[in-house]
C-alpha cells in the first residue's frame, strides 16, 4: 500500500516525546510536574542522560534520543513498552506471538531484535541465554516507569557488549511522598492487569513495594492465554544532599509463547529474580547486580523432510541461568570545559542443563571504557572514547566513539558522529547442543546431528561502522522542536543460522553431510537512512508529534542467506525490513480532568524467507504487505486534594485493520509458524491515588 502523499508531505521525524528532566542516574531529584492539565515542553524534553553517561542538553547529546516521559506514558493508547517504542523514529517492532517481541533500530532488526541493549536504572537486563531483551516479561511494569530514553546507533563504547544498534533505558519511579496507587483494566484478547504500589518515607529512608498480575491472550483464538506475569518487586532508597543509595530485589513469575530458533516454543514454569545494589555520589556510581533465572522450554522444532518425520522432541528443555554483575564510574573535571568520565564492569554468567552438552558452561565478560567531552566556548562540543572489551567466548574488541556537536544558533545545533559497536555472541550461538531429541527408525542420527551442531564456538563478534548527522532546532519560543538524522551502517559479521540438507542418490535425507549451525555468514549488509520529525504544543494543553524514518539497507557481497538454495547478489535489497515508517500522535489536556489522544502507525511492506515445513525444507518467499492502524486514548481523571481517581479507555488498532509484523506460513505438520495476525484491542482501566 502506497504511502498517501499528504502524509509524506507532512510528517516529519523524531518524536521528541516530552521527558521529565533527569533520571535514576542523578543524585537530585526531578519533581513530578503536579499541574494535570499541561505539557511543560522545556522540563519534560531537554535533559538527556545515557547517551554521554551524564546529565546534558539533548541538543548537545552526541547521539540521536528520544524520550518517553511519564506525562507521554499516561497519555497513550499503549498498555506496554514495545508499544511505547513502536513511536519512535527509525526503530523496528516486531511482534510475533504476546510473549515474544524484537525490537532495534536503523535496520537488521530481525526476529530475534538481539541488536538492541535494555537497561533498567542502569543495569543490563538483557537475558543471556538468547542475548536479547525480554520486553514481555520485564521486571518492571509500565506502572513503575518514570522515562524512557531511546538512544539510536552504536553504544558500545560506553556500554560494552550488546549496545550494538541501539540502547533503551528506563528510570523507575522514585518514591516521592507517603502513599499508595492502585490499577484495574481489562480489555479483549485475555488482556487482564492489576498493578498495587505503596510508597513510605522515613527522613532520609524511602521504601516502595509494588506488585502487579498481567494476563494476554492468543489474537485470533478465543480463550487462549499466551501470556501470564506475576510481580513482586522491593525498593528502598536512602537519599542526602550528596549521596543516593539503593537496593532493589524483584521477582517475577511467568509462562508464555515465545519464538526461537525461528519457530515456536513454550516457557512453562518460569522464574526471573533480581537483586541490585547502588551507590552513587556526585563523582562515584558503584553497583552490583545478580539474576537468576529458570524454567521450562518446549520448542516446537518441525523435524520434518516432506512429509517424512524424522524425530520429535522427548522432554523439554530444562534450564537455569544466573549471573552476577559489578560496574563502577568515575566522572571529573579535569580543567574548565572538560569533562572524564571513566569505568569498567565484570559480568560471570552461568547457562545450565540436563539436556544440554554440556550441561554447564560458564562465561566471563570484562571491559573498561573512557569517554572525554571538550566544550570549546559556548558552540563547540568535541566528544571522543572507546571502550576495551574481552570475553571466554568472542575476541578482545575495541569500540572507538567520535562526536562534534556546533551551536549554529541558540536555539540550533548539528552533530556528526563515528562508532564501533558489537554483539557478543548468546549461549544459544555458541554454545546450545540439544539432547532431548530423538530420532525416528532409521533417522537416529538426528540426535548426534542436534547434539553437535547448532551451537558454534568459533563465532566472531557481530560488528557494525555507524556515520552519523543530526539536526535539532527549537522555534518559536520553544513550542516546535524539529530533529533530522541521516545515517550509514555497516554490518559485518553477522550471526544467521546455516542450513544445508543433504539428501543421497535416491533423494532421501543425509544427515551426516547434513549442517544446522550459527555462522558469521549470510547477511554482511549496508543500511543508509534517515528521518526527520517535529514535536508542536500550539498551546499549554495540546501536543503534536510526527516523524517519518525512510532507509534502504542491501547485501554488500554475493551470499548464501539463512536458508539452503537462497542465493543473494552483491547490491540486492534487504527486503526483510520496511522501507518506510511513519508515526503521528496529538495528545489534548484540559483543565478538569479530561485527556484525549490520538495515534497513527503505517509501514511499507516487506518480505522474509521462511522455511516452508521445517528447518530442513526449500524455503518460501512470503510478502508482508503494507499497513496502517489507528490508535486512541480517553479518561477522565477527578482530583480530591492528594487524592485522585481515573478511568478510561484505550484502544490499539482501533479500526481493527489486521496486520502481521511477520509473515506466516502454514508448515506441513499444520501449524502456522511466524508472526501473529493482530488485531484490535480495546482495553478498559481504572487507576486511583491517596
Amino acid at each position: 500500500m502506497p504511502i498517501p502523499w499528504w502524509i509524506s508531505l507532512s510528517l516529519v521525524a523524531t518524536l521528541l516525546l516530552p521527558a521529565a528532566a533527569g533520571g535514576e542516574e542523578e543524585v537530585k531529584d526531578f519533581e513530578d510536574i503536579e499541574d494535570f492539565g499541561e505539557f511543560d515542553l522545556e522540563k519534560l524534553a531537554d535533559v538527556v542522560f545515557t547517551a554521554a553517561k551524564h546529565e546534558q542538553d539533548i541538543a548537545e547529546s552526541p547521539a540521536a534520543v528520544t524520550v518517553i516521559s511519564r506525562k507521554q506514558i499516561e497519555n497513550t493508547a499503549c498498555t506496554d513498552v514495545v508499544c511505547l517504542l513502536r513511536q519512535v523514529p527509525e526503530v523496528d517492532v516486531v511482534r510475533i506471538v504476546p510473549m515474544w517481541t524484537s525490537v532495534g533500530a536503523r535496520g537488521l532488526t530481525g526476529e530475534f531484535g538481539d541488536k538492541a541493549l535494555l537497561l533498567v536504572d542502569g543495569r543490563e537486563i538483557n537475558i543471556e541465554v538468547f542475548g536479547v531483551p525480554f520486553w514481555q516479561g520485564l521486571p518492571v511494569h509500565l506502572q513503575d516507569i518514570e522515562r524512557i530514553e531511546v538512544v539510536r546507533g552504536p553504544g558500545s563504547a560506553l556500554y560494552g557488549a550488546n549496545a550494538h544498534s541501539m540502547v533503551v533505558s528506563i528510570t523507575t519511579r522514585k518514591t516521592r511522598k507517603d502513599g499508595a496507587e492502585i490499577i484495574v483494566g481489562g480489555g479483549e484478547r485475555g488482556r487482564l492487569d492489576l498493578h498495587a504500589r505503596a510508597d513510605k518515607t522515613l527522613g532520609d529512608w524511602r521504601l516502595q513495594l509494588t506488585g502487579s498480575h498481567e494476563t494476554a491472550g492468543h489474537w485470533r483464538t478465543r480463550d487462549l492465554q499466551e501470556r501470564r506475569i506475576s510481580r513482586v518487586r522491593l525498593r528502598l532508597d536512602h537519599q542526602t544532599d550528596s549521596a543516593l543509595s539503593s537496593l532493589q530485589a524483584s521477582f517475577c513469575d511467568m509462562d508464555g509463547r515465545i519464538f526461537a530458533l525461528r519457530t515456536p516454543g513454550d516457557l512453562k514454569n518460569t522464574f526471573m529474580t533480581e537483586l541490585h545494589l547502588l551507590h552513587q555520589t556526585d563523582f562515584l556510581r558503584a553497583q552490583v547486580s545478580g539474576m537468576l533465572m529458570g524454567g521450562d522450554i518446549h520448542l516446537d522444532l518441525p523435524l520434518f523432510f516432506g512429509e517424512t518425520k524424522l524425530g520429535w522432541e522427548a522432554e523439554p528443555l530444562q534450564a537455569l541461568s544466573s549471573n552476577l554483575d559489578a560496574s563502577f564510574e568515575l566522572t571529573w573535571e579535569p580543567f574548565e570545559g572538560n569533562l572524564l568520565i571513566g569505568g569498567g564492569n565484570y559480568r560471570w554468567i552461568t547457562f545450565m542443563s540436563d539436556q544440554n552438552q554440556p550441561g554447564t558452561n560458564h562465561q566471563h565478560r570484562v571491559g573498561a571504557f573512557i569517554h572525554d567531552e571538550q566544550r570549546l566556548g559556548d558552540y563547540l562540543i568535541l566528544t571522543g572514547g572507546v571502550r576495551l572489551d574481552f570475553n571466554t567466548i568472542s575476541p578482545f574488541t575495541v569500540s572507538p566513539r567520535l562526536a562534534g556537536v556546533v551551536r549554529v544558533a541558540e536555539d540550533q545545533s548539528l552533530r556528526a558522529s563515528f562508532g564501533m559497536a558489537f554483539r557478543k555472541p548468546s549461549f544459544i550461538n555458541t554454545s546450545l547442543h540439544l539432547k532431548n531429541y530423538r530420532g525416528t527408525q532409521g533417522f537416529e542420527i538426528i540426535e548426534d546431528l542436534l547434539r553437535d551442531s547448532i551451537g558454534n564456538p568459533d563465532l566472531q563478534n557481530e560488528s557494525i561502522t555507524a556515520f552519523e548527522i543530526g539536526y535539532t532546532g527549537r522555534f518559536l519560543d520553544g513550542r516546535l522542536v524539529v530533529e533530522s538524522d541521516v545515517f550509514y551502517n555497516r554490518y559485518r559479521d553477522t550471526i544467521t543460522l546455516h542450513v544445508e540438507f543433504a539428501t543421497d542418490n535416491l533423494g532421501m535425507p543425509d544427515l551426516q553431510r547434513s549442517i544446522l549451525q550459527f555462522r558469521n555468514s549470510g547477511l554482511e549488509a549496508d543500511t543508509l537512512g534517515g528521518s526527520l520529525s517535529l514535536t508542536l504544543r500550539p498551546d499549554d494543553s495540546l501536543l503534536l508529534n510526527a516523524n517519518y524514518t525512510l532507509r534502504r539497507s542491501w547485501y554488500a557481497e554475493d551470499s548464501r542467506f539463512d536458508y539452503q538454495g537462497v542465493q543473494k547478489e552483491e547490491g540486492d535489497r534487504v527486503a526483510w525490513e520496511p522501507a518506510h515508517l511513519v508515526n503521528v500522535s496529538f495528545h489534548y489536556l484540559t483543565g478538569f480532568g479530561l485527556r484525549l489522544g490520538l495515534g497513527f502507525h503505517a509501514e511499507s511492506a516487506k518480505t522474509l524467507e521462511l522455511p516452508g515445513g521445517g528447518p530442513f525444507e526449500s524455503p518460501e518467499e512470503v510478502d508482508t504487505p503494507a499497513y496502517c492502524f489507528v490508535n486512541a486514548f480517553v479518561s477522565w481523571r477527578v482530583t480530591l486534594g492528594d487524592k485522585w481517581v481515573e478511568a478510561g479507555v484505550q484502544a490499539f488498532n482501533l479500526l481493527n485493520a489486521g496486520f502481521r509484523d511477520r509473515p506466516a506460513i502454514m508448515r506441513l505438520d499444520g501449524v502456522e509458524a511466524g508472526g501473529e495476525l493482530i488485531g484490535r484491542l480495546i482495553f478498559v482501566f481504572v487507576r486511583a491515588g491517596i
